[in-house]
């Protein structure tokens, strides 16, 4: 290992630096715009294309997206976020790489 000139010494680098989550930033996007359903259906869509190794599969599955949009469309909005929620926690689950305690306590 090669130590560059004003670099951090001992091979600290990427892991020094927090990794910022695209995922849970969509989800967290995903919350807000539950009234914009066309945008709504575009980040589940997005969400749907990123690979969650613990699960083994999408964040957002196919029959997860289907029955948020459902609940959205029936004018459920508490069922659409409480099943976000809950993909939202599995995701999580034993990440603690993702900052749960800060994200949790704002």
């Amino acid at each position: 290992m090669t130590d560059e000139p004003g670099g951090p010494r001992g091979g600290k680098g990427f892991r020094a630096r927090k990794r910022e989550d695209h995922a849970l930033a969509l989800i967290d996007e995903l919350r807000a715009c539950l009234d914009d359903l066309p945008r709504a259906t575009r980040i589940l869509r997005e969400l749907g294309r990123f690979y969650d190794p613990v699960l083994g599969g999408s964040i957002m599955d196919i029959g997860h997206q289907r029955d948020i949009v459902a609940a959205l469309e029936g004018g459920r909005r508490d069922e659409a976020l409480s099943l976000i929620g809950a993909r939202y926690e599995l995701y999580i689950k034993d990440r603690v790489h993702l900052g749960r305690e800060e994200r949790d306590a704002s």
